[in-house]
Formats: C-alpha cells, structure tokens, sequence
C-alpha cells in the first residue's frame, strides 16, 4: 500500500509543478486550491487504474506504455469536462502534453530508481559473497 501511495502523492507533485509551469508560460499568475485537490484525485483516478492494468502484463512495453498514455488521456478528459477545466480556457492538447510529460517523468524517475536498488542488491550480494568465502563455504 505504501508504494502505490507514494507514486500518487509524487505524480500530483510532478503534475502541480508542470501545471505551475504551463501557467507561467501562458501568462498565469496564480493556482486555484480546487486545482491542487483536482490533480491529487486524477492522480489517484489514474494510479487505481495503473494497478489494474499491471496486472495484465503484455509482452509488448511500447503496448503497456501506449495503454498507460491513452488511459490517462481519457481519464483526463473524462475529469476536464467534469471539472470544468476546459471552460476555465485549458485546451485538450494542453492536456495531452502535459499527461505525455508527467508519464514521461514518473517513468524515467522510477527506471532511475529501479537502477538504485538493482545496485544496492548487487552490493549486498558482493558482499554476502566475501562473506560466505572468507568463512570457507
């Protein structure tokens, strides 16, 4: 429970901070709260899906990625025309682009972590390894 929590939790920090800068961009001068509370339950939206998704593994990550990508795209524009987000002057590509940048980011930040623990677990078996050869076995 704590990883999927923690992946919510960065992905709605990774999507304030790129809505933040797609504002600047475009003249904005601050955020709305609703706004904060609406990315963090997209987030939530998208995540709770990602779970279901993984567990139907295809042997194909470019089909996984392109499902994750379309996924969130719908989700996104499901809650844009709920939330209004489209009235308020957020075009659809804008939204496109940023699920495309956000997926992007989470991706390469947990490939990134993924190399972290594959080089703490090769370190503790090298040393488990000299262990086990310094004592004869």
């Amino acid at each position: 429970m704590k990883r999927p929590l923690v992946s919510i939790m960065a992905s709605a920090g990774v999507t304030l901070v790129v809505l933040a800068v797609i504002g600047t961009l475009s003249g904005a001068e601050f955020l709305f709260i609703s706004s904060v509370f609406e990315s963090l339950f997209a987030n939530i939206v998208i995540h709770s899906g990602f779970l279901i998704t993984r567990k139907h593994e295809s042997k194909y990550a470019s089909f996984e990625v392109m499902l994750d990508i379309t996924y969130t795209i719908i989700v996104l524009t499901i809650l844009g025309a709920i939330f209004n987000w489209f009235a308020n002057g957020t075009p659809i590509w804008g939204l496109v682009i940023m699920a495309v940048v956000i997926y992007l980011i989470g991706f390469f930040l947990s490939l990134f972590r993924m190399r972290e623990d594959i080089k703490i677990i090769n370190q503790l078996l090298q040393k488990r390894n000299k262990k086990s050869n310094s004592t004869g076995d």
